[in-house]
């Protein structure tokens, strides 16, 4: 398969992610830049819902199902904003058109450049990542196709009947689904390029909401923030191959537009385009869309909007006291900082976070030089990015001068500090810090450019002001017709340019990583394409009701992704059943084991796959498979195709 070939894949996921929540956000009020940029966070919010109640009073998860769904959702919601429309609309006003169009059209160059990007990188549209989490991904997309249940309240378990159904954010993998029941594709491709429009569509336009409130009606800051947001390695580059971090990519793109509608309801949005009755109704959604997409964001939103939040209250509190109602401001005031920090203590003792909270990534470099990395943006031992991080750190000298943005500092001290506790600290007492992203630096140093974006851009606007007005100032001023707008136009060119591309090979190189970086590797390669082939080529001599045994760690476990079979054993740590690990220690002697048969036929396995094993061959959990090898002659098996060391057998003793 090709890119071209997979034009639709990306125009049928660009749909999911867009269609339903703009056409809410439009019901709702939303206009131009704001209706597109909060479209993805309604959408994940109406299909993770829709999918969450399906599942829950037993309707299959279909395409047919969902445009219902979505469109029920919608209607509901147009109903309600019907009725509420006087009490919301408020005194805001739509952006100008040619604001409007320089927001939107500015996003056009981050599309195309994301899309060389992720072609590059990732090498094919069906090209695997080579990541333990990923195996976990392609099996949770597989179960929902075959399952026809997509809540993310019952996605833990994989459809094991012996393990508790248990809650895992599953907003990604329902629009991994969708793109596969949309077009036909196969799982792979289909997460691929989900993805991919996460980083070259969704975050840009999320980045641009962000910018349009903090800077307002700006043109020249809001054409440039789209390819701006790129320019970034920790995100959405590093996270789209570390981990592999897929629905924590989907949620932390989502927070720059969150976060702008923190500053509509704190007051802090510069000529605010969403208004604060409207904010009030788009924050449920917000949240429910964090927490199904991965919680993560939501701890993310947190940290850094009880900034502008608190910044907010405060202000208030103040205006009250100049109103002579300083009672009613102080106990608001106090009121605010009793419960942030009770749901604090709440959650920092939470049960249900524990395992999250006392994860440990061991540190790795000095606090000086993690410091360094945060005002370099070279975090985890990256690329200095020197060109861009340069007029960021002018960003936030001058944010500091003007007294409505001084929040934007706080908030990048406290992410940059939230890293630093990680890569040169992460003891036992920071973990009420940093615990709720599992104590790992790459998951906090992703949320580095929410802030570095804005100020960036910032930045360089402020930049062209000052040049212009230093220009102007001189004796013999020589600026004929290039004004501030041309000037600042001049100097992003010239980041650009002075970056190579926005560090275009960097940026490359950060996502080949994980997919074709991993091809020719002894120790990190799950399938390489001739695996792949043969799992797939399987899909025509396993019957669709029979279970594949398998050991998860030679590569197999993703025969259920590619060839649509289920295997026994869909990812390498979940918990099994007793029946399960039995097989997993004993089923190569189904001939003479009566209990192996026993468990063979209740768990109606009829096949066993043999991979390669290439895997982190240092990880011990890789021996608690014993029993799952190929049996060669012994009875009990039929050989029924083969590559190689690659096999399929059907088992006869059974």
């Amino acid at each position: 398969m090709n890119w071209l070939d997979a034009v639709p894949v990306a125009v049928a996921s660009a749909g999911w992610l867009i269609v339903p929540g703009l056409l809410m956000g439009l019901l709702i009020g939303l206009r131009g830049i704001a209706a597109w940029a909060i479209a993805p966070t309604l959408s994940v919010a109406i299909v993770s819902i829709v999918a969450a109640v399906f599942g829950k009073v037993g309707i299959d998860w279909s395409l047919g199902s969902a445009l219902v769904g979505a469109a029920v959702a919608v209607v509901l919601t147009g109903l309600v904003a019907l009725v509420l429309r006087g009490r919301s609309r408020g005194t805001v006003r739509s952006d100008p058109r040619p604001v409007t169009l320089a927001g939107l059209l500015g996003v056009l160059p981050a599309v195309l450049l994301g899309a060389v990007i992720v072609a590059m990188g990732m090498g094919r549209p069906e090209e695997l990542s080579q990541t333990f989490d990923a195996v976990f991904h392609y099996s949770a997309v597989a179960y929902i196709l075959d399952s026809h249940n997509a809540s993310s309240l019952t996605l833990g378990a994989l459809g094991n009947p012996s393990t508790p159904a248990g809650f895992y954010p599953g907003g990604w993998h329902d629009f991994v689904s969708l793109s596969v029941l949309s077009t036909g594709s196969s799982v792979p491709v289909a997460a691929n390029l989900v993805t991919g429009v996460l980083a070259a569509l969704v975050w840009p336009l999320s980045c641009v909401l962000l910018v349009r409130q903090l800077i307002g009606r700006n043109t020249v800051a809001l054409a440039m923030t789209g390819l701006f947001s790129l320019g970034f390695s920790a995100f959405p580059w590093g996270l789209m191959a570390f981990g592999v971090l897929w629905p924590n990519t989907l949620g932390l793109a989502l927070v720059p537009a969150a976060i702008a509608v923190v500053l509509s309801l704190s007051g802090l949005a510069k000529d605010d385009l969403i208004g604060r009755g409207r904010a009030w109704v788009l924050a449920p959604f917000v949240l429910l869309a964090g927490g199904f997409a991965h919680p993560n964001s939501l701890f993310s939103i947190i940290a850094i909007a009880v900034w502008p939040l608190f910044t907010g209250i405060w202000r208030w509190s103040r205006r009250m006291r100049d109103e002579g109602r300083g009672r009613r401001g102080t106990i608001g005031l106090t009121v605010s900082i009793v419960v942030f920090l009770a749901g604090w203590a709440f959650v920092a003792t939470s049960s249900a976070f524990k395992n999250v909270r006392t994860f440990y990534w061991p540190p790795f470099e000095s606090t000086a030089r993690a410091v360094g990395e945060v005002l370099l943006n070279a975090t985890n031992g990256r690329s200095s990015l020197w060109v861009v991080s340069i007029f960021m750190l002018v960003g936030l000298f001058l944010v500091w001068r003007v007294r409505d943005q001084r929040w934007l500092v706080g908030a990048f001290a406290t992410v940059g500090m939230m890293f630093v506790l990680t890569a040169a600290n992460n003891r036992s007492y920071t973990q009420f810090i940093t615990g709720y992203w599992y104590n790992d630096s790459y998951r906090l140093a992703a949320i580095l450019p929410v802030l570095a974006v804005p100020l960036t851009v910032l930045g360089i606007v402020r930049a062209g002001e000052c040049l212009r007005k230093w220009l102007t100032e001189r004796p013999k001023p020589r600026l004929g017709r290039l004004g501030t707008v041309g000037l600042t136009v001049v100097l992003a060119l010239l980041v650009i340019v002075a970056s190579k591309g926005l560090y275009f090979r960097n940026q490359v190189a950060t996502l080949a990583f994980n997919y074709t970086g991993m091809e020719h590797s002894d120790d990190g390669t799950l399938a390489d394409p001739r695996e792949q082939a043969f799992y797939t080529r399987i899909a025509a001599k396993v019957p669709q009701d029979a279970v594949v045994a398998n050991n998860p760690w030679d590569g197999s476990a993703l025969v259920w992704a590619l060839a649509d079979r289920q295997v026994l054993f869909p990812h390498m740590d979940i918990a099994w059943s007793s029946q399960q690990k039995y097989l997993a220690e004993h089923l190569v002697n189904a001939a003479t084991d009566p209990t192996v048969c026993r468990d063979v036929r209740q768990l109606h396995v009829g096949y066993l796959v043999i991979g390669e094993q290439r895997f982190w061959h240092g990880d011990g959990r890789r021996a608690s498979y014993p029993g799952i090898h190929d049996p060669g002659t012994k009875p009990g098996f039929q050989l029924v195709d083969s590559d190689g060391d690659l096999k399929l057998y059907k088992i006869t003793a059974c």
